[in-house]
C-alpha cells in the first residue's frame, strides 16, 4: 500500500452564502450535481454543506494532482453520503481516466466544518488487496469511500 495522493482544502463558509444569496445558479449548476445541491439545500445552513462538498472536490483534484486543469472539472467528482452519512466520492470523466491511469486505488474521504469553515481531506491510496479491503470495511475506524 501506498499513499500517491494527498490533498486538503478549506473553504470560507461565507462565500458560499453570498453565492446562494445572488441566486449564482450557474455557478452550482456548473460545480454541483442536482443530487448535491438537493442533498445540501435540505439542510439548515445549506451553505455549511455547500462549502464542505466544494473543499472535497478541490481536495481530491489536489490529490490526484491536477487541480482545475488537464481536463478534470468539478463536474465529474460528486460528494455521496453512503446510508450510515458517511461521505464519499463519485468520479467520472477525465478524472476518472487520471486515477484509473495510477493503477488500482482507493479514495479516502474526511469533511468537517464550523460555522465559518468547511474543510476536506482526500487521499488516493494504492496496493490494498480485496482481502485487505475486505477487513477495511469490516472494521469501525476505517471508511472506505470508493473502489473498483
Amino acid at each position: 500500500m501506498a499513499i500517491l495522493g494527498i490533498g486538503t482544502d478549506i473553504v470560507e463558509v461565507k462565500r458560499i452564502e453570498k453565492l446562494l444569496a445572488a441566486s449564482r445558479e450557474e455557478f452550482f449548476s456548473r460545480v454541483f450535481a442536482p443530487s448535491e445541491v438537493a442533498y445540501c439545500l435540505a439542510k439548515a445552513r445549506p451553505a455549511i454543506h455547500l462549502a464542505a462538498r466544494f473543499a472535497a472536490k478541490e481536495a481530491f483534484m489536489k490529490a490526484l494532482g491536477t487541480g482545475w486543469a488537464r481536463g478534470v472539472g468539478f463536474g465529474q467528482i460528486v460528494v455521496a453520503n453512503d446510508e450510515d452519512g458517511r461521505p464519499g466520492l463519485e468520479v467520472t470523466g477525465r478524472a476518472r481516466e487520471l486515477l484509473d491511469a495510477m493503477g488500482p486505488t482507493w479514495l479516502w474521504l474526511s469533511i468537517s466544518h464550523t460555522r465559518e469553515f468547511a474543510m476536506a481531506t482526500a487521499v488516493i491510496e494504492s496496493g490494498v488487496t480485496r482481502k485487505r479491503a475486505a477487513t477495511m470495511r469490516r472494521s469501525r475506524n476505517t471508511r472506505v469511500t470508493s473502489e473498483r
